[in-house]
């Protein structure tokens, strides 16, 4: 082999190896739970089962990501107490159609993890919430939550922690780290948040945080952004944009969404929740944003968690122009994947 020629497959490997230094690192808390478990919300369900569309459709993108943990039923659902493993639930439901998807995935696109494993919430069967009045000095009861810190003690970049629902335990985070004068961590985490705010959908412009996602939590809610409020931590608040951006923009009809169903992990998607004639997905808002060529990014938001109601608007706008991109993406891959 000539030295143009080394030279030139050398070339190749360190922009491969460039692409992958620069997957951002993700860690998802998701009050995703097995949707046969019955409960009292509006689809008769323990928890809402967008997240399991969203969770697909992270899954069908996971190339462009280095995940580092994924947290299911981090959630106060007293139904929980009994309800079984949901970890177990996840990797047999996601691992099994991502195991079954990931080879042609990566013969047609490349990148992937060979498997991507589920954790479940260590507040699952307690229903804890984060008490303000609490020092979390130590982590020994958390073990989702020490799983996270020893993810960002050893990292050399910043890991995006992305918040589909409760906030409990990325406030048991930060609260240990602020403890524990350990402000080395804090530099290290970037919280995304989807839905903890808003001031034109289900909250107001005078009382944003009056939304499902904080509700859940209140007292976390209010302390991640006290903090970020204060420079202590970074966290940049989606609101509402997923919902009424990426889902209220999307393609409508069910046959647009019966070509997902060729594979394992588009069933899932198109199959999670489809409501009104479309897929909800909308806590996928977080890893979309993180990616940041799809309409909205990271530098139209502000990263103290307060947005105002006229960035908000202008972010849903702009999620609803890409949406039918992001769909189509998502179509592709899931194509990509068919056996």
């Amino acid at each position: 082999m000539n030295n143009t020629i080394k030279a030139f497959f050398l070339g190749l490997l360190f922009i491969n190896a460039s692409v992958v230094a620069q997957k951002p690192k993700v860690w998802i808390y998701t009050d995703m739970s097995d949707n046969t478990i019955p409960g009292k919300n509006h689809m008769k369900t323990v928890n809402d089962p967008d997240d399991i569309s969203a969770m697909a459709g992270y899954l069908l993108m996971a190339n462009m990501f280095d995940t580092k943990g994924i947290v299911v039923t981090s959630t106060h659902r007293s139904e929980h107490k009994n309800s079984g493993n949901q970890a177990d639930w996840a990797n047999d439901f996601f691992g099994k159609a991502y195991k079954k998807d990931v080879l042609n995935l990566n013969i047609n696109i490349g990148g992937y993890p060979k498997n991507i494993e589920f954790i479940q919430s260590c507040i699952k069967e307690s229903a804890e919430k984060y008490n303000s009045n609490t020092a979390y000095k130590s982590l020994e009861n958390y073990k989702t939550v020490a799983l996270l810190k020893d993810e960002v003690e050893k990292s050399n970049e910043i890991i995006n922690v992305l918040c589909w629902g409760s906030l409990t335990e990325p406030a048991i985070l930060v609260n240990y780290c602020i403890e524990n004068k350990r402000f080395d961590l804090l530099k290290k985490l970037r919280f995304i948040a989807h839905w903890t705010n808003s001031s034109l959908h289900q909250g107001t412009p005078e009382d944003p945080a009056k939304v499902a996602n904080c509700n859940e939590d209140r007292a976390a809610c209010e302390f991640l952004k006290a903090q970020a409020l204060k420079g202590d931590i970074t966290y940049f608040e989606c609101g509402a944009i997923g919902q009424h951006g990426i889902v209220s923009g999307s393609p409508k009809g069910v046959d647009y969404y019966n070509q997902f169903k060729k594979s394992n992990l588009g069933k899932i998607f198109a199959e999670g929740k489809f409501v009104q004639d479309a897929v909800d997905h909308s806590d996928a808002a977080t890893y979309w944003v993180l990616l940041g060529n799809y309409g909205v990014s990271l530098k139209e938001i502000v990263s103290n968690s307060n947005n105002s109601p006229e960035v908000e608007k202008k972010n849903e706008e702009r999620f609803s122009q890409f949406s039918k991109k992001i769909h189509d993406e998502l179509l592709r891959r899931s194509k990509a994947a068919e056996n």
